[in-house]
């Protein structure tokens, strides 16, 4: 026992002379429950504790982070003479912040949704599946998947009878891909703005990481597929056609209505919208209509119209909507928002840094589950034509 007592003391004084951190200290403390167990005396246990406790007051980087900094500096310290020689380079600053580890990317700066006043309800965001990939995957920034192939698939199902040959049916599959995209952003602070009041260096980092976050939104809905950007909802989903119905008055819930109706007749029972997406004018219009019953068209107690929940985004244009299943729109993520710090040309000398936010993502639709969504184009025109 005294030997195990001895090297536990002699590890308290190595660290004395060091920086140490919450995880040497943790490991120590742990150490300590294992010695309780062997059978110490109450004497000794006395004095290792009031060791313990003088390191962990004196060093613990919760009560001195000038520690945990010592150490960055020095972990990074070929990066910094590059910048102080005139060369870019940056420094992912993990002192006195929150962190959190993001699909095994333990050094990813992720700022932590705030639930705050003024800061947007990210609506369809908010409502689709979403998938996390992890940083260290081997997928080259892409990410595959498969189709069938409608042109050659052949769906024999049918009712065999006693004896009879089965049918046989016919698929073949086509590989795609989709890149993950990034969006980022970059804000150049002095140093002293930060230290002079934490909570503007808070409200730096919440404006990049919201500035970020709109991009986002508008992505997912306005996104044209081509060069850098995202495949949006509105370029994947097929326009709606209206046809003449004849329906008296004809409403916003009688357009809901007829679009599901459309999605689930293109595939039988594989589809089941239950989103409608249009932005805040557009349901306003009709927020408060009633039908010819005096009944609100929009159920204020589920917020659905004809049975769909309705996403209220302001991305989305004007007199226009989208009705789908969202089960077949999936958003790909690495991590969430990532913020790093770091200096760029004469910042080391003029004492500024620049605060850097991405994320990457993708947004899937697959090539068949298109027609599981429809866009009306024209929501005023569409509702002439029903009603004629």
């Amino acid at each position: 026992m005294e030997e195990i007592i001895k090297n536990f003391e002699t590890k308290i004084d190595a660290l004395k002379s060091e920086v140490v951190s919450k995880t040497d200290y943790e490991a120590l403390k742990n150490e300590l429950e294992g010695i309780k167990e062997t059978g110490a005396t109450a004497e000794q246990l006395k004095s290792i504790e009031a060791q313990l406790k003088e390191l962990k007051d004196s060093k613990i980087d919760s009560l001195n982070p000038k520690n945990e900094l010592v150490k960055e500096i020095e972990e990074n310290k070929e990066t910094l003479k590059n910048i102080a020689s005139g060369q870019r380079g940056e420094i992912e600053i993990k002192t006195l912040t929150t962190r959190a580890s993001i699909s095994g990317n333990t050094n990813a700066y992720v700022l932590p949704t705030i639930g705050q006043l003024g800061v947007k309800v990210r609506a369809l965001y908010d409502v689709l599946p979403k998938i996390q990939i992890s940083n260290r995957s081997n997928d080259n920034g892409v990410i595959k998947y498969h189709d069938w192939d409608e042109a050659t698939t052949v769906r024999a199902a049918a009712m065999v009878a006693e004896g009879a040959i089965f049918p046989e049916s016919t698929a073949r599959f086509i590989e795609r891909t989709i890149s993950i995209r990034k969006i980022g952003d970059t804000l150049p602070v002095t140093e002293e703005f930060g230290e002079d009041s934490a909570l503007a260096s808070a409200e730096l980092e919440r404006f990049i990481d919201i500035n970020v976050n709109t991009k986002v939104d508008d992505q997912l809905i306005n996104g044209t597929g081509t060069g850098a950007d995202l495949a949006g909802l509105l370029v994947s989903a097929p326009d709606y056609t209206p046809v003449a119905s004849g329906i008296s008055g004809a409403n916003i819930k009688d357009l809901v209505r007829k679009m599901r109706t459309a999605i689930v007749k293109t595939r039988g029972s594989k589809y089941s919208p239950d989103i409608v997406v249009m932005n805040s004018d557009t349901f306003d219009r009709y927020y408060l209509a009633k039908d010819s019953q005096n009944q609100y068209l929009f159920d204020p107690v589920n917020g659905t119209i004809g049975g769909l929940a309705v996403v209220e985004d302001n991305n989305m244009p004007n007199n226009q909507l989208v009705v789908g299943d969202r089960r077949f729109a999936t958003i790909y993520e690495k991590g969430g928002v990532v913020l790093s710090e770091g200096m760029v040309n004469a910042q080391f000398t003029s004492d500024s840094k620049t605060i850097k936010a991405r994320k990457r993502m993708a947004l899937l639709i697959r090539e068949v589950d298109k027609t599981g969504f429809l866009h009306c184009t024209n929501v005023t025109t569409a509702l002439t034509t029903l009603a004629s």
